[in-house]
C-alpha cells in the first residue's frame, strides 16, 4: 500500500499528469481558435431597418456593411407605397437588440409596383347590402347612387367603373371604386318632363341626368356608338314640354334617326 501511494507522488506520475493537462489545454485553445475563425464568434453586425425603403434605395443602405439582402416575395398592401419594403428577417437591431454575423442575407418582402388585379363579379339584381358585402370582401370600394324605379327597391340595377358599365369578369385593380346603381322605388313624387324632340340622344341623356327619369332610345339606322349618340330624336313617349310632369322613375322612350 505504501508503494502504491508513493507512485502517485513520483516524478514520473506527475510528469504524465502535467502532460495530460497541457494537451487538454492545447486542445481547448485550438478548438476555441477554430470556432472563432470558422463561425466569426463574437463578431456583431447591426441589422438596419429596411421598412418603408424603396427597392431602388436598398444598395445605398447596405453600402459599406458586410450584409446582403434577398427579396423573397411580394405582398399587396393598399396602405403601403408601391415598391417599398414591408417585411424583413432578421428584424432591425434597434427594435430587437439582435445582431448578425458578416455576410448574413436579410430576407425582404416588397409591395409590388403594379396593383393586384381582381375579377369583377356580377352584383346586378343583388340587394344593396349583399352587393356591398361581396365587393368589400374582395377588396373593392363601393359608392351607391339611388335611382327611382318602380320595382326592385334597394336592389342593384347596374354596376359602373369610372362612370361606365362594367361587365362581370372584367379585370380591374384591387381597391377600385365600383358605383352601384340601386333602385330607390317609386315614392309617388313627380318630376318635370322636358320636350326632347330635336335633341340628339347624347343631349337628351345629359338633359335628363339631373332628373329622376330613365331614357330608352331606339334608332334603327344607327350602327356605331357615334351614330347612336348623334342621332336626332323625332318622337318621344310620353310627350314632354312646359308644365308636363310625370312620376319620378319613369322611363321615357324616344325614337331617333341619323
Amino acid at each position: 500500500m505504501k508503494r502504491f501511494f508513493k507512485f502517485f507522488i513520483s516524478k514520473q506520475y506527475l510528469k504524465h499528469v502535467l502532460m495530460i493537462i497541457g494537451v487538454w489545454i492545447l486542445i481547448v485553445l485550438l478548438e476555441s481558435w477554430y470556432l472563432k475563425w470558422h463561425t466569426d464568434f463574437g463578431e456583431q453586425i447591426e441589422v438596419p431597418s429596411f421598412y418603408g425603403l424603396h427597392v431602388e434605395d436598398l444598395d445605398a443602405l447596405i453600402a459599406g456593411k458586410d450584409i446582403k439582402y434577398e427579396i423573397k416575395d411580394s405582398v399587396y398592401l393598399d396602405e403601403w407605397p408601391k415598391g417599398t419594403i414591408c417585411w424583413q428577417y432578421p428584424r432591425p437591431t434597434d427594435s430587437t437588440g439582435m445582431y448578425v454575423k458578416a455576410g448574413r442575407t436579410i430576407q425582404l418582402s416588397v409591395v409590388p409596383m403594379t396593383p393586384k388585379m381582381l375579377v369583377m363579379p356580377d352584383v346586378v339584381d343583388m340587394s344593396k347590402r349583399m352587393a356591398e358585402t361581396t365587393l368589400n370582401s374582395m377588396g373593392f370600394r363601393t359608392t351607391v347612387t339611388f335611382k327611382p324605379a318602380p320595382e326592385g327597391k334597394d336592389f342593384v340595377l347596374g354596376q359602373l367603373y369610372n362612370g361606365k358599365p362594367i361587365p362581370a369578369g372584367t379585370m380591374i385593380p384591387k381597391g377600385s371604386r365600383v358605383e352601384l346603381i340601386v333602385a330607390k322605388g317609386n315614392s309617388g313624387e313627380s318630376t318635370p318632363l322636358p320636350n326632347l324632340i330635336g335633341l340628339t340622344i347624347l343631349q337628351a341623356q345629359e338633359r335628363l341626368q339631373t332628373l329622376t327619369l330613365t331614357l330608352y332610345p331606339e334608332c334603327e339606322s344607327c350602327v356605331t356608338e357615334a351614330d347612336f349618340a348623334n342621332a336626332v330624336i323625332t318622337n318621344q313617349n310620353p310627350a314632354g314640354g312646359e308644365g308636363v310632369n310625370v312620376a319620378a322613375g319613369s322611363t321615357i322612350t324616344v325614337w331617333a334617326t341619323k
